[in-house]
């Protein structure tokens, strides 16, 4: 019997399925191998990244987000700060792109540092930093189009603008 099972064609099975066996062992601890150690550099990472967020602001930080679209719930802040709507009735759209805050009106190309489009501005950061912790909040406010685009009437780039555009040669 000893002699049928190791008679050359069945050991040349046994050391095939043998030689599978052991491939797929391999293959199978190196790949767990990979994942707990990708994990654990994920661990680290998420610990570096938690470590860093404490030590920073408790605000949220929108800026960092790749949202883009429309902002609804700034554009009923704006009417709330205007109940009389004579500023909050010339915006079209409040929309993000990308780390800031623009916001569409059908004023003119004349209309650059109006009061309208500067009160858009003010209260659009307002919004930023009241409502989403923004600490150095982006805003532009734009004409309504034309044959030079959408026209920037005001806008707060840092914690140094004031709302106002520069003037253009």
């Amino acid at each position: 019997m000893l002699e049928a099972v190791l008679s050359e064609r069945n050991r040349r099975k046994v050391v095939a399925v043998s030689a599978a066996t052991a491939s797929m062992l391999v293959m199978a601890m190196a790949g767990g191998t990979v994942i707990w150690a990708a994990g654990a550099g994920q661990e680290r990472a998420d610990g570096l990244r938690l470590n860093a967020a404490a030590q920073r602001a408790p605000a949220p930080a929108p800026s960092s987000s790749p949202d883009l679209g429309p902002m609804p719930a700034a554009k009923a802040f704006l009417q709330a700060k205007d109940p009389e709507r004579k500023v909050s009735r010339h915006v079209e759209d409040v929309r993000r792109s990308g780390s800031y805050l623009r916001v569409y009106t059908d004023l003119k190309e004349r209309d650059a540092n109006s009061r309208s489009a500067i009160s858009l501005c003010e209260w659009t950061v307002e919004y930023l930093r009241r409502h989403l912790g923004e600490l150095e909040p982006v805003v532009f406010v734009h004409a309504g189009e034309s044959d030079n685009g959408h026209v920037v009437l005001a806008n707060k780039q840092s914690a140094d603008d004031d709302c106002r555009v520069g003037k253009t040669p």
